[in-house]
């Protein structure tokens, strides 16, 4: 816990996520490419979301918009009585406006915001086709495995988007275990084909 939490972990993965965003994934689809991060807890949500705008404005790299996505409200564990909640660390462009959860969706689906980090969130049932890349921190297993990263495999050829777009860093699950997930999907669908 202390490992994942220290703002030294925190930043130097938020380097290298928004450095391989800037350099290998934000000029696809024509410049409209997606990311989601994939933390463990809605407190790493915060966070990333927290280490993503502070690296992004040090770099002045204007081009990269961040959301984050977890319910509730979250209470610092490091700054008692400092509070989060999704609507408060997400403001609207231009009126400065807290974004209500309910805009998130087509928030992210705009030209303004690029990176959208969850927590629990947006890991099933979320289709959008922009999406490309998944940075994983957090541990996937089983069936949430699957659905996880199966946010990536929606195509769309009026974007321009191939399966050759899909990047998935993890930093936290093995290949094996990945591939553990996938097998009874893949073993049903081989055997059905045969």
């Amino acid at each position: 816990r202390f490992v994942s939490f220290h703002p030294h972990n925190v930043a130097q993965k938020t380097e290298v996520m928004v450095e391989h965003f800037r350099s290998c994934v934000m000029h696809r689809l024509g410049g409209r490419a997606k990311a989601m991060v994939v933390t463990g807890s809605r407190m790493h949500a915060v966070r990333y979301k927290q280490a993503f705008d502070r690296y992004v404005a040090e770099k002045g790299y204007d081009d990269i918009g961040t959301l984050v996505a977890f319910s509730g409200q979250v209470t610092d564990d490091v700054n008692p009585g400092v509070t989060y909640t999704e609507p408060q660390m997400n403001r609207h462009p231009v009126s400065g406006k807290p974004l209500k959860e309910s805009e998130l969706p087509r928030a992210f689906g705009g030209d303004e915001y690029n990176v959208l980090v969850v927590a629990n969130k947006y890991l099933t049932g979320f289709d959008q086709p922009k999406l490309t890349t998944m940075y994983v921190d957090k541990k996937l297993q089983g069936v949430l495995a699957v659905q996880a990263l199966s946010r990536l495999n929606r195509c769309n050829h009026k974007l321009g988007k191939r399966t050759e777009d899909i990047f998935v860093l993890d930093f936290f699950n093995t290949t094996d275990s990945i591939k553990k997930a996938f097998d009874p999907f893949y073993t049903a669908t081989s055997l059905s084909s045969a």
